[in-house]
């Protein structure tokens, strides 16, 4: 009878000691989450406080170049060859600076006329021969050109292949909402038109963005790269895509500084009747920024416009990994 009482009273002790141990770790767990929940907002504070200190010393790296070198900007211009790195706070910050200009610009398709937005047919048919480039169908292409100009034009009469509002707001369309009426903020804008979803989305987001101008396409010919070849020449009726990597293979270093010299650089290639602009500088950048803290890591995209009047300013931030 005693050695039973023992057996108990041992089994007893072991789940006491059992559930205490439990405890113990769940309390620990507890603590360890609560630890790195603290960590985290300590990080997302840093990381904060650092994206906008970085995004003011580049703008005044922007504004101290421009100010006195507006003129051209080129490949081996040190704001965009420079890596701006810092220690702060324990944090390893890099910040680069690229030339943002050299894009499609889905506004472009529009220009203002008598208070509305009206059809670009310049830079609409550079569109179209830069879809077609893409193997695009021509039907998608038009519906996709008339769908935008739809939702960025004020008026509520659609085009030929357009949509209005009674499409984006009627029963079929979820959630439900009217037309910008306002020039597209972003590209990812163009996923709730219609046409736009019949056409790879890696398109859009490797050639082109939504820059707050309808001033019609411009590219910096001075920064382009070997993937811009199809922005070169969908601009240029008479160059084709080995004309484009022949050209940017060949720009120089030090770049051009005006359509003449360009030109004297490539005396038996064709460039009449362009449907967009070249330029030799830019005010369109990205600012891209990544921080490491501890076993934390996020990065920054904000987009700057350089002025008319000299100062650059901030028109969109995306923050990952906060």
């Amino acid at each position: 009878m005693f050695s039973k009482t023992k057996g108990v009273v041992l089994i007893s002790i072991l789940l006491i000691v059992l559930l205490l141990s439990s405890i113990a770790v769940l309390f620990g767990n507890k603590y360890f989450l609560s630890l790195k929940r603290a960590e985290y907002i300590e990080f997302q504070t840093i990381s904060i406080n650092i994206f906008r200190n970085m995004e003011a010393i580049v703008e005044k790296a922007i504004e101290k170049e421009l100010q006195f070198n507006s003129n051209k900007l080129s490949k081996d211009n040190p704001i965009l060859n420079n890596e701006y790195t810092f220690n702060i706070n324990e944090a390893e910050v890099i910040s680069l600076l690229r030339d943002a200009s050299n894009c499609f610009n889905i506004n472009s398709l529009v220009k203002e006329s008598d208070n509305n937005f009206v059809e670009n047919n310049k830079s609409i048919d550079a569109f179209r021969r830069f879809m077609k480039l893409m193997d695009v169908d021509n039907n998608i292409i038009e519906e996709l050109v008339d769908q935008v100009i739809d939702w960025i034009d004020k008026d509520t009469n659609p085009r030929a292949y357009g949509l209005e509002d009674y499409y984006y707001s009627g029963p079929l369309h979820n959630p439900r909402e009217y037309t910008g009426m306002r020039l597209i903020i972003a590209i990812e804008e163009l996923k709730g038109i219609p046409a736009a979803k019949n056409i790879d989305w890696e398109i859009f987001n490797r050639y082109f963005c939504a820059l707050p101008s309808t001033k019609g396409i411009k590219f910096n010919i001075n920064t382009l790269t070997e993937d811009d070849k199809y922005l070169i020449t969908s601009i240029f009726p008479n160059i084709d895509i080995l004309d484009a990597e022949y050209i940017i293979d060949n720009i120089p270093q030090e770049g051009f500084d005006s359509f003449n010299s360009f030109q004297l650089a490539f005396p038996d290639l064709n460039f009449g009747n362009p449907n967009g602009e070249l330029i030799y500088t830019s005010n369109f950048f990205e600012i891209n920024t990544i921080i490491k803290y501890k076993e934390f890591s996020s990065n920054s995209i904000s987009q700057v416009i350089y002025g008319g009047n000299k100062n650059s300013y901030i028109i969109s931030r995306t923050y990952n990994g906060i």
